[in-house]
């Protein structure tokens, strides 16, 4: 994988791949409800024509039966009743109407045939038994409502109606009808192959964003190491570059900190004993202020930039006191030139209290690097307020 993809946006690249991913999941959601509606409107194309014509084959079937009391006694010892029926429901075959047939339920709720209009081979005798693998069988003796069941065969809905034939409000027969209905095969392929292509799209999308997140794991460590200063520990030049013009002015006291004649200890000591120094303020700052809420800027050889965020009502006291903490123990703190020689530093401060009145970064900068300039002129070794 050529990193050079990623490089000038991971993040970009990633929430892309994220959103388009998203979308093709909702798309393939869309395409599965759609063939679930194509199928359900398949069904209801196919049930319409025959349910009807079923109820009045039922409604023929107590015609024949008449006003007899014993609906299945009458079927079982009467052969002209049986063929009488067998006629009847016989010419409902097609097709797609594959089986129908005449069921009653013993007293040991065991399913057994009266009628059965399929061919001498394998046409069930009387009082054959019916094994049935649908609780919905035994349920229309309860709800006393015709039902339908469906069951998926692959390029097949293959669907059994039955009809409950009641009578003094008891379901005496079942009449049942199995039929099938061919699924619209080149649209069904055509979702398959839309479903298919989708997911595999997915798949990859997901191997590409697990690539992404890996990437800008990189890439988010490589820009921190950009945006920091790698003798001091604390945010550099480019930082303040990046992110200055999204800086809330309104919400920080803007500090220039300047260390008192630098030049002189690098000149004295070397620029090995500058860097010792510009480590221990860099240390004394850091511990001095708040995390998560204040700044620190390495903006120069031995120029600081302190963003101290100010209390909740915007007000600058807090801040202040901030700035006089990292004042204070600069002063105190002993600076090690070496492992066992150390010296005094002292630091000239300027601040803006209002940064937000100069409209820009820069311009925030300039006035508090103005006051930096009349800390130093001032003797130095103090804090002067814009």
């Amino acid at each position: 994988m050529n990193s050079k993809l990623f490089s000038n946006n991971p993040i970009y690249l990633l929430t892309l791949s994220i959103i388009i991913t998203s979308i093709l999941i909702v798309l393939l959601f869309g395409i599965i409800k759609i063939e679930k509606n194509i199928e359900k409107r398949m069904f209801k194309i196919a049930t319409e024509d025959i349910i009807s014509i079923s109820e009045n084959i039922t409604d023929s079937i107590k015609s024949i039966l008449k006003d007899s009391d014993d609906y299945i006694s009458i079927i079982q010892k009467n052969t002209e009743i049986q063929n009488k029926i067998e006629s009847k429901i016989k010419i409902l075959k097609t097709e797609n109407i594959k089986y129908t047939y005449l069921l009653y339920k013993d007293k040991k709720s065991i399913f057994r045939f009266l009628v059965d209009t399929e061919e001498s081979e394998s046409k069930a005798f009387l009082n054959q038994k019916f094994d049935v693998d649908n609780p919905n069988w035994l349920k229309i003796y309860e709800t006393k409502r015709a039902t339908l069941i469906k069951h998926t065969i692959l390029q097949e809905l293959s669907i059994t109606y039955i009809i409950p034939i009641i009578k003094d409000n008891e379901v005496k027969l079942l009449f049942a009808i199995d039929f099938s209905v061919n699924k619209i095969s080149e649209i069904n392929k055509i979702i398959n192959l839309m479903e298919k292509g989708l997911l595999a799209i997915i798949i990859i999308s997901f191997i590409f964003i697990f690539i992404l997140v890996i990437q800008v794991s990189k890439y988010r460590k490589i820009k921190k190491s950009a945006f920091i200063d790698t003798l001091t520990n604390v945010y550099n030049k480019n930082y303040l570059h990046e992110m200055k013009d999204n800086i809330d002015l309104n919400s920080y006291v803007l500090a220039v900190l300047d260390i008192d004649f630098f030049k002189n200890i690098n000149d004295s000591y070397g620029h090995d004993a500058g860097d010792m120094i510009l480590k221990q303020l860099a240390s004394i700052i850091k511990m001095n202020i708040r995390d998560n809420e204040d700044i620190v800027i390495r903006f120069g050889g031995e120029e600081f930039i302190l963003l101290i965020k100010k209390d909740e009502n915007k007000k600058h006291n807090v801040s202040l006191n901030v700035i006089n903490r990292i004042f204070s123990n600069i002063q105190k703190n002993d600076f090690y030139i070496t492992s066992d020689e150390a010296i005094r530093v002292t630091v000239s401060i300027g601040i803006n209290v209002t940064p937000h009145e100069n409209k820009t970064f820069d311009k925030a900068f300039k006035s508090a690097d103005a006051a930096l300039y009349i800390a130093k002129e001032s003797g130095r070794n103090n804090i002067k307020i814009a």
